[in-house]
């Protein structure tokens, strides 16, 4: 996540390199690396935390999400630039990548703990108490 807003920070400048390419696009592409790669961890962990009776409906909300998500990025980026500074989204992204770096530190940690396969699992996993890696 930090990777991800600090590229998209990079990108304010209006600097032009060689040809077409500009500072804002290769840090957007870099940005989209990180963002790509972190959904991708996240995917994979919502998995640990569901138990295996609701793996399928979490997996399908996150997939779910992404897909709403990737789509109102470009939509909103798009749109608003016609109102605002390109600056404008470009901060908006970075700050949400901060927010989400911020609470991926309130995760659940799964490392030392099997994976929960009813309902009741979890239940009876609060109740022994989740711990959090902060």
């Amino acid at each position: 996540f930090l990777g991800a807003a600090v590229s998209y920070l990079a990108a304010i400048p209006d600097v032009k390199l060689h040809g077409m390419w500009t500072l804002e696009s290769i840090a957007c592409l870099i940005g989209v690396i990180f963002v790509s790669s972190a959904f991708s961890g996240v995917y994979l962990w919502s998995g640990e935390v569901a138990p295996t009776s609701h793996r399928g409906l979490v997996y399908g909300v996150s997939s779910g999400a992404g897909r709403v998500g990737s789509f109102l990025g470009p939509f909103i980026t798009l749109n608003l630039t016609a109102w605002v500074s390109r600056e404008v989204p470009l901060i908006g992204w970075a700050v949400l990548m901060l927010l989400s770096l911020v609470c991926s530190f309130l995760l659940v940690e799964t490392g030392d703990k099997d994976i929960a396969a009813t309902g009741a699992d979890v239940v009876n996993r609060r109740r022994d108490g989740y711990h959090y890696r902060l």
